[in-house]
């Protein structure tokens, strides 16, 4: 990047504020820190943050206070929700409440840098969209231009928006829009005050993408020091957004149709399989019906999913 990442740490601990602004300025990021749900609110006011991580457990007000707090101040700048062992169902719960991600102490500096990219990238993508947004008086859809083409795709997305179905794929070249018109059917559809979840397939190494998805238990594989809540239930009654489907692996295909058919899905290294209720728009500037004849992608898999070009 051309600046340094601003990033604010609140937490009561002072030596894991001190121990995590070193590892951070170490990556080359301007860090704060502050102790207190009150100080973080002080400092938002005073300076501008790319990112926040912050405690969900904080003296004097816990974390979901402070975050609805600095929401209402500042609603762009996304927040990482950090919990102890076992605030799993709080952290969740951040999540729909608008907190962009959130990690469970202990973590991974390599996954706190990985959640923390992601998340500025998908909130870059929120910018660009507010910026045309104001620029341009964007109807509440997102989606700029009065020619014929742009009506006929704004009725669909209305129409595809309003209706039951769970399962969208967008093709179109890149740069066509695909994520914005993803956005745009979340945004319109009875799901638009929940979570909308998005994960590039081909960004992620084949071997994290199962569990980036389903999730992970402690252990379950090289690296997975702690129990890792997938895709799938942060999205739980809002909508999954998986950009490059074209990219998952076959392996990978088997479980994500069942999952598809099924609402049920098993996280790695788990005994139990877990449920969720997610509307999943997929998108791919491949062509599937040749990828299918190529064995290359589930037949099965591509006549599950609802084509809009």
């Amino acid at each position: 990047m051309s600046r340094q990442i601003r990033i604010l740490i609140v937490d009561d601990e002072e030596s894991f504020v001190r121990s995590l602004s070193f590892a951070l300025r170490t990556e080359g990021m301007d860090v704060t820190g502050v102790h207190s749900g009150e100080d973080a609110f002080l400092a938002v006011r005073k300076q501008q943050f790319d990112i926040i991580l912050l405690d969900l457990r904080l003296p004097g007000a816990d974390g979901m206070e402070v975050l609805a707090s600095i929401q209402k101040l500042d609603i762009s700048i996304p927040v990482i929700m950090i919990s102890a062992h076992g605030d799993t169902r709080a952290a969740v719960q951040a999540v729909k409440n608008g907190a962009a991600d959130y990690l469970s102490k202990p973590f991974e500096l390599d996954e706190l840098i990985h959640t923390i990219k992601t998340t500025l990238d998908q909130s870059q993508v929120a910018l660009e969209l507010d910026y045309h947004r104001r620029r341009d008086a964007v109807p509440a859809n997102g989606l700029i231009g009065d020619c014929a083409a742009m009506s006929a795709l704004r009725t669909t997305i209305d129409r595809v928006a309003q209706s039951s179905a769970s399962r969208i794929l967008l093709l179109g070249e890149s740069g066509t829009g695909k994520a914005l018109v993803a956005r745009a059917i979340h945004s319109q559809s009875p799901r638009k005050d929940r979570a909308f979840v998005e994960v590039n397939c081909a960004a992620l190494p084949e071997q994290l993408i199962e569990s980036e998805l389903f999730g992970a238990e402690k252990g379950s594989y090289t690296g997975a020091h702690q129990k890792r809540t997938g895709l799938v239930r942060l999205a739980d009654s809002g909508t999954l957004f998986l950009d490059e489907i074209g990219e998952l692996p076959l392996a990978l295909q088997a479980k994500f149709l069942h999952f598809l058919e099924n609402g049920d899905y098993r996280p790695v290294g788990a005994e139990r399989s877990a449920s969720a209720d997610v509307r999943v728009i997929a998108a791919t500037n491949r062509d599937l019906a040749e990828q299918v004849r190529l064995g290359q992608f589930r037949e099965d898999l591509f006549y599950r999913l609802n084509v809009i070009t």
